[in-house]
């Protein structure tokens, strides 16, 4: 696992937590369906990921018997959990290279948890991709050779295309039509 995806492995579960205690492989059966194409995680990471969160206090753990079978763990989020999962849910992604997956995972879970805020979120994602197509535009316009200028044009044109999307996601969103484009 990656550190990017170590780090959005914490608040999944987490979010994944909030809908109600489940153990570990309930919870790996719902990412895998749930999340199949945009975010895996393996059952032996899940089950490393949830020790993590139970050491920091974020999840708490109880035994359950069953008939025939080892007790098993059930997790729950604690209030400290819970505070930490709504503080990433609600910031955007900040680099390009990460909104195919992040991005998509906050949507995921404010979409799984039926959460407030997600025009919010949205709206400050569209922000922050907005300025970051204008500064490619404008190193692309500065740039020194052609080959610079198109990799800045490259990665402006990649940009734009994701506001256009984040355009698709406020109408869809807000049951209306996206408000136009700023700037």
């Amino acid at each position: 696992m990656s550190r990017a995806e170590d780090a959005w492995a914490h608040p999944v579960l987490l979010g994944s937590l909030l809908s109600g205690p489940k153990h570990g492989y309930e919870l790996y059966q719902e990412l895998e369906h749930d999340l199949a194409g945009v975010w895996q995680i393996g059952l032996s990471q899940l089950y490393a990921q949830l020790k993590q969160l139970e050491e920091a206090g974020l999840v708490a753990a109880q035994t359950e018997p069953q008939p025939n079978r080892p007790p098993r763990k059930v997790y729950h989020v604690t209030d400290e959990g819970r505070e930490v999962f709504l503080h990433w849910l609600r910031q955007p992604t900040p680099y390009l290279r990460l909104i195919r997956v992040e991005f998509l995972l906050r949507l995921y879970l404010f979409d799984r948890l039926s959460l407030p805020g997600v025009e919010q979120l949205v709206v400050a994602q569209r922000a922050v991709c907005r300025e970051q197509a204008d500064r490619f535009g404008q190193a692309a316009a500065e740039a020194e050779g052609g080959f610079r200028r198109l990799v800045h044009e490259f990665r402006r044109g990649q940009m734009e295309a994701v506001i256009r999307w984040l355009d698709q996601c406020l109408e869809i969103h807000s049951g209306g039509p996206a408000a136009p484009p700023v700037g």
